[in-house]
């Protein structure tokens, strides 16, 4: 080494050295190079250093100048990025005087970012190595441009916050809605470059983090607090903070955050609807549906299990999932604790109702209507008032709204407006014509019904009102069809001296005839300043109106039999089912019988009035046995994916409407010989049961999981009334091979539907961040052939995986390929996720990624938990074991402890982690949990938050994971926040317990799995916790089991001792679980107090 070369490599490194142990470093740690957080003065010295250094010679082998070079570069783009500069290499060259070639960036870039700072290089779509993007994706955000666009920014950030939950809620991605909002705002160019997108999306994720983390959005002064909480926040953001402009506009993304987080740390206490529309859709109405911590709703029926799913109903359809709860049943009753207070969804029928459904086993066991969900779009103006960039539905009918900004949908029928000047919009809501008020304003629409709607005022409406009686359980056309005349009561009990008067067809109730208000009805109800309030088209049949249907000798056979006094007429929507009629007095009796398969449902229309439009009831076809139709229909095919069973439904007949006996079951195909299956039992009688197959797939999923791999298959079995059918789910129908030799990528199925081609995506698995490239399919003739050349990706880099794209129906196993990775390197030094997935092997003996992750477990700050969030959000899509990182994490007990905080404790992470791995939360270690927490506490300690906000933060998370999961609520969540231990329960509490368990499943099916090892178990224990020992063996699991599951959660003993480590075990005691939660929460909690109290003192 010559001397000049010499002085330029200890001048860097010396440099180097410095920067790093002024932050407490000996090394760099993988960290992005924007948040190392490089002072002014510091960058105004490498600027000089490296000045001088350039004119040397064979910089390209110098490590310590390609380190320098690469991190001026990020912070050049940070500092100094201006609008005019472009995307290119000369502003840096012209400020450094010097100037590289693309072979001397081939060398000094990878060296500096992957050999020294420890970061990934990015690619271009085209899979060239991308090095200006990926310094200045480090450098962070490009700061004199955003002073310049201070305000934009502001805007173009708020509505981003402003969207993120209901994006989240949707399953769009982060990047996505960063991108969407970018490209319709006034920004620069270059900020809707990847990298920027990528870097906005992280610091909207990590502010509303903030907020909600430190209870922030009720605070008046959210920088101050935060500043007395956690001191170095600004860290961790792109942008540098030793400029006060930089702190200043820091500062003001905060209080944004505070403002647009707000309505989402507010949960309402109660049941609430809401409704919007925006311009970009102007054919879509959206709901928000909030719900309390708690609910109770009446069961239906009895479940065999106290797991429910919860979903919300528009009708009879499912329109947002709201995943699994686990209910207390009491007295006919179930109270439940929901994870997910809102969901956001698009109405599909908006004047039908919407309703809080809990299904076990596919069958609805209970209901709760939502108030206030019918929209009468097209009956009645709708007023909507301004709410940013959407219109809120603020009223129906006559209204007063305080709002003076509004846009009214006018009403199907013809009408005229007075007491506002003004002409039609250009705009229409899903088809009807509006119109915009602004000011304060008293409008009166005149039609059919006379309608006042006051803009600008005081709020003074009443409350609504609501139609009472006995409602027809069919499904009906109208949504509201009820067995004699309803009445009219007021919503708001206060409200009594207000008279509301109802009116049929424009026509007094008074004034009408019995007969005269049967049949499809609009029903006005107006005040007593004759303004109508509500108007809404209902049904009305006579009170003794009934309708049963019976199967015949045949499948395809059956009766509709009719019985009422009343003089009705009745007639099939589809007149070529009908075969015969019988009539008797206040009886008739339809014959029917269908050409090969039966249809799922057949519509009867009802005059009872013919002077009236028809109720149409829409009735199961009066099949025979069980029939099964896909979401159009048709019969479901037997070799089907999970994704076929969305909208699917099966439906069980009695015989001849006496009681029969069905069971649904699904069980695992296994090479290993382990059983697993789980079963339910229904009981149809007069009426068929109805079964929702979709919300099985959580079920399926679990079955799925107990195996290594994604190739397995369950088969789904029902059987009952002499029939006995099943079907074959997998959870991919296609498949892709590559092919080494010739680098194509074949696709594969023994069922592709005509025209029908998978929409693959490639990603490179140590860059989770980086964006999936399409792969197009070779034509032939013009036609996808279903062929894809890989030749120019793969040969670059590795290892590959291909997956389906987000959203594609056409899901298929996903093909990894090896590729050629230019990184080799020890093992024992890997020490990110990255250079991990690359080096993995897994017929090595050195399992890399279970390296990295013993080092995350105790670094809550190491760049892996980065690449797992971002292997989340873009790739979460998929079953979480295609990836190694995921499987790997749920055999590591200590780095699946810190996850629980890296992801705070998310509802969809940990109910995912359960789903789709054998992980038994009740077997966790209970002690890890403990262990991590305090990691976090000082990692958070270390950047200056108090002890007492730490506390709260920490309470704030356990009280998350008590929702999720109730055996770790009430006690234990107090054990875990503060320590404290619980009196003794006394020994007559827990028998009493034990008497209300029996009594509550006295009928039931016990769960018996494991019965004979507890028995030996509990035999075996000399400091027995509950003095409980069943008279009945089968009851043993239900009644020991949670005393079991605490001792290993404590520590006191392992799963081995009494269960072999098999996934089947888990599953099988998951169903012992979920036989009734209340208890097994009361003794778990018992029992891992009193033993984790008994340590302590041991």
């Amino acid at each position: 080494m010559v001397q000049s070369e010499c002085i330029s490599w200890t001048k860097c490194t010396s440099w180097l050295t410095n920067f790093l142990s002024r932050r407490g470093l000996r090394q760099p740690d993988g960290r992005p190079l924007y948040e190392y957080q490089a002072t002014n003065e510091e960058y105004v010295d490498l600027t000089q250093l490296l000045r001088a250094v350039s004119q040397t010679t064979n910089i390209v082998d110098d490590k310590g100048y390609a380190s320098c070079f690469v991190f001026f570069c990020s912070e050049w783009y940070r500092r100094d990025y201006e609008r005019n500069c472009g995307w290119t290499w000369e502003p840096i060259y012209k400020k450094l005087g010097t100037s590289l070639t693309a072979t001397e960036l081939r060398h000094i870039v990878p060296k500096g970012m992957e050999s020294y700072w420890m970061r990934p290089i990015r690619f271009y779509e085209s899979d060239r190595r991308n090095f200006l993007g990926t310094l200045f994706s480090e450098g962070g955000l490009p700061f004199r441009l955003l002073k310049e666009s201070d305000s934009s920014f502001q805007t173009v950030f708020s509505r981003i916050l402003n969207q993120y939950e209901q994006a989240q809620i949707a399953g769009f991605s982060m990047l996505s809605l960063v991108r969407n909002i970018i490209e319709r705002s006034s920004l620069p160019a270059v900020f809707i470059e990847d990298t920027s997108v990528e870097l906005i999306s992280h610091m909207a994720e990590k502010l509303s983090s903030l907020v909600l983390m430190y209870n922030l959005s009720d605070d008046s002064e959210p920088v101050a607090q935060l500043d007395k909480t956690h001191p170095k926040w600004r860290d961790e953001f792109p942008m540098p903070l030793d400029d006060e402009t930089g702190t200043r506009f820091l500062n003001g993304l905060l209080r944004t955050a505070s403002i647009e987080t707000k309505p989402r740390s507010q949960k309402n206490k109660c049941t609430s609807c809401q409704f919007f529309w925006t311009e970009k859709s102007p054919d879509q109405i959206r709901a928000i549906v909030s719900l309390p911590d708690e609910l109770t709703f009446p069961i239906i029926s009895e479940p065999s299990t106290t797991r429910f799913e919860l979903a919300i109903y528009e009708g009879i359809n499912e329109v947002a999932s709201l995943g699994v709860v686990y209910a207390s049943l009491e007295k006919s009753h179930a109270r439940i604790r929901i994870r997910k207070n809102e969901s956001r969804f698009a109405r599909h029928a908006p004047s039908a109702s919407l309703s809080l459904v809990a299904r076990a086993g596919g069958m609805n066991v209970g209901a709760i209507k939502l108030d206030d969900s019918e929209i009468a779009i097209g009956e009645v103006p709708l007023t909507f008032v301004a709410d940013g960039e959407r219109w809120l539905l603020h009223g129906q009918a006559s209204c007063n709204v305080r709002n003076s900004d509004v846009l009214i949908v006018l009403p199907r029928e013809k009408t005229t407006v007075s007491g506002y000047e003004t002409t039609l919009n250009t705009i229409s809501v899903l088809g009807f014509e509006t119109l915009s008020v602004k000011g304060c304003h008293e409008l009166i629409i005149s039609g059919d019904e006379i309608y006042r709607i006051r803009t600008g005022k005081e709020q003074t409406n009443p409350g609504g009102v609501e139609f009472y009686g006995k409602r027809v359980n069919w499904v009906c056309n109208p949504t509201e069809t009820f067995l004699g005349v309803p009445k009219v009561t007021s919503k708001n009990p206060d409200v009594k001296h207000i008279q509301f008067k109802p009116y049929f067809n424009s026509k007094s109730i008074e004034e009408c005839q019995l007969q005269e208000m049967m049949g499809s009805q609009f029903v006005s109800v107006r005040n007593s300043d004759n303004e109508t309030i509500l108007r809404r088209k209902i049904g009305i049949l006579p009170a003794d109106f009934n309708v049963q249907i019976h199967g015949g000798d045949q499948a395809n056979e059956g009766t509709i039999v009719i019985s009422t006094q009343h003089p009705c007429m009745s007639v099939l929507k589809n007149k070529t089912f009908e075969i015969a009629r019988k009539r008797a007095a206040g009886r008739t009796e339809i014959l029917l019988k269908a050409e090969g398969i039966p249809p799922a449902f057949i519509s009867l229309e009802v005059y009872p009035n013919l002077g009236a439009d028809s109720i149409e009831l829409t009735l199961p076809y009066p099949a025979k046995g069980c029939l099964v139709f896909d979401a159009n229909g048709d019969l479901l095919e037997k070799n089907i994916t999970l994704h076929d069973l969305l909208g699917s439904r099966a439906y069980l007949f009695g015989k001849n409407g006496e009681p029969t006996r069905f069971s649904l079951e699904l069980h695992l195909r296994t090479i290993n010989g382990q059983q697993a299956w789980h079963e339910w039992f229904y009981t149809a009688g007069e009426r068929p049961i109805e079964l929702n197959l979709y919300s099985l797939r959580e079920h399926i999923e679990n079955l799925l999981s107990l195996e290594s791999g994604i190739d397995q298959v369950v088969d789904m079995r029902i059987r009952g009334a002499g029939v006995a059918m099943s079907w074959q789910i997998r959870r991919y129908k296609y498949s892709l091979r590559y092919d080494y030799e010739k680098e194509v990528l074949t696709s594969q199925s023994t069922s592709y539907r005509a025209g029908q081609l998978p929409s693959p995506v490639i990603m490179l698995l140590s860059e989770p961040e980086r964006k999936a490239v399409s792969l197009s399919s070779r034509l032939s003739e013009g036609v996808p052939v279903g062929e894809y050349e890989l030749s120019s990706i793969v040969s670059k880099n590795g290892p590959w995986l291909v997956v389906p794209k987000e959203g594609d129906e056409m899901a298929f196993r996903p093909c990894f390929i090896r590729g050629e990775s230019s990184l080799h390197g020890d093992e024992s030094s890997v020490r990110s996720l990255q250079k991990a997935t690359q080096l993995f092997n897994p017929q090595a003996k050195v399992n890399t990624i279970t390296l990295v992750l013993d080092q995350m477990a105790t670094d809550p700050a190491h760049s892996g938990w980065q690449f797992m969030h971002s292997l989340y959000e873009h790739f979460g899509y998929l079953p979480l074991a295609t990836f190694e990182v995921w499987r790997a994490l749920v055999q590591h007990p200590r780095a699946l402890a810190m996850s629980l905080f890296k992801f705070e404790m998310s509802a969809e992470y940990l109910n995912r982690i359960e789903n789709e791995f054998p992980v038994f939360w009740e077997f966790f270690p209970i002690l890890e949990i403990k262990s991590a927490a305090e990691t976090f506490k000082r990692f958070l300690t270390q950047k200056g938050a108090p002890d007492e906000v730490l506390v709260t933060l920490l309470s704030k998370m356990y009280r998350q994971l008590g929702i999720v999961f109730p055996t770790y609520a009430d006690e234990v969540e107090k054990w875990l926040s503060y320590g404290k231990f619980p009196p003794p329960i006394p020994t007559s509490f827990v028998r009493e317990w034990y008497q209300e368990l029996l009594r509550e499943h006295s009928e039931a099916r016990w769960p018996e799995y494991g019965c004979k090892r507890l028995h030996n178990w509990m035999s075996s224990q000399t400091d027995v916790v509950i003095d409980i020992y069943p008279e009945a063996d089968y009851r043993y699991s239900v009644a020991w089991l949670p005393v079991f599951a605490a001792a290993v959660a404590s520590g006191k003993t392992s799963f081995e001792t009494v269960f072999e480590h098999k996934p089947g075990a888990v599953f099988f005691l998951r169903q012992v679980r979920d036989f009734d939660s209340r208890w097994f929460k009361a003794i778990f909690q018992c029992s891992l107090l009193r033993y984790i109290s008994k340590n302590k003192k041991d």
